[in-house]
């Protein structure tokens, strides 16, 4: 057999080669996209965690024990705490996946506020609360108020803040203190003392965060002959030492005698007193009870210049009272029978 005639076969089986080929390669790709999808139905299926209000590595730890894999995304928060927790979670805890997915985390990068904001003309009070929200972590505070504030009279309102250091737009560092200069009110300035006589608890508590003189209470003489005047058996106020409508400085003091009704079957009456600290001008004190079982009640809430305190009550046995002052407690005590005047 000559050259000649091997060219001939080659040519003549030529397209039974190309064909044979191109059959192959189909069988190649089907055979590799059946093993593809195999794999993808085998993959095992995990819960998803929950690993929000977790920090990242945490997070990123529990994730890969699933062989789960994060897509992160960061955003700024309103804490200062927050930085480097997550945020939001897609899909949500509990969802079952495959494993190998993207599961999206929102991430904390802090907050957004860098440098000290002009707090002038606002509340002391106010201020005080929002620096505390925003700028302690659970470790430290970032940036505090220096204590006690610095006071003098002026025509604002008690409370107001006049001046602070460091000024406005001073970059904020670690552990800052900002100082305060804070309204004392007008030297001069008097208020209306209220008509308290024969108000009951209810109206007394109501009337409390209105007035701007500083209440002090004490239990009459003969509970049971008192507890009769009002014709009503409830706690009232019977005497008061300022005449209503005298006019008055502002948050001085005045006495107001209550009758005290004598001890009902599961309740008890009596006058919660405690000593506060000196505060630089009146701060707003909070009184909640919290009955066994059932959650913090706000019963009252008034100005008080610190010092000794006293506030009138009519609550459960087993009552916790407790006293705030800036959302944190000053004072508590768990009232029963014998506590009572």
């Amino acid at each position: 057999m000559g050259l000649g005639d091997i060219g001939d076969g080659i040519s003549g089986n030529g397209k039974t080669i190309v064909f044979t080929s191109l059959v192959m390669i189909i069988i190649f790709i089907a055979v590799s996209t059946l093993v593809f999808f195999l794999s993808l139905e085998s993959a095992e299926q995990v819960m998803v965690p929950s690993v929000v209000g977790k920090d990242l590595p945490e997070a990123l730890l529990e994730l890969q024990a699933r062989e789960l894999y994060p897509r992160i995304q960061l955003r700024y928060s309103q804490k200062a705490d927050e930085k480097g927790l997550i945020l939001e979670q897609n899909p949500s805890p509990g969802a079952i996946v495959k494993g190998g997915k993207r599961i999206e985390l929102v991430v904390s990068q802090g907050i957004v506020i860098d440098t000290i904001q002009n707090y002038i003309g606002e509340n002391i009070e106010t201020v005080q609360e929002q620096i505390k929200e925003q700028f302690t972590s659970a470790s430290r505070q970032y940036l505090q108020v220096k204590l006690p504030y610095l006071t003098q009279y002026s025509p604002e309102p008690a409370g107001t803040i006049l001046e602070q250091n460091p000024a406005p737009g001073t970059p904020i560092s670690s552990n800052m203190e900002l100082t305060f200069v804070v309204s004392n009110g007008t030297e001069a300035e008097t208020t209306v003392v209220p008509d308290f006589l024969n108000v009951n608890l209810k109206k007394l508590y109501q009337m409390m965060p209105q007035t701007a003189i500083t209440l002090h209470f004490t239990a009459a003489a003969d509970m049971a002959e008192t507890a009769g005047m009002s014709g009503t058996g409830e706690l009232t106020v019977q005497k008061q030492n300022a005449a209503a409508q005298s006019k008055v400085p502002v948050f001085s003091p005045v006495e107001l005698t209550v009758a005290l009704p004598p001890p009902a079957q599961g309740s008890v009456s009596g006058i919660l007193k405690a000593t506060l600290a000196a505060f630089p001008y009146p701060f707003t004190v909070s009184l909640y009870a919290e009955v066994p079982g059932s959650d913090k009640e706000l019963l009252t809430s008034f100005r008080h210049p610190g010092g000794s305190c006293s506030v009138p009550y009519t609550v459960p046995e087993g009552t916790r009272l407790s006293l705030e002052v800036l959302n944190k407690e000053v004072y508590s005590e768990t009232v029963g029978a014998n506590t009572a005047e």
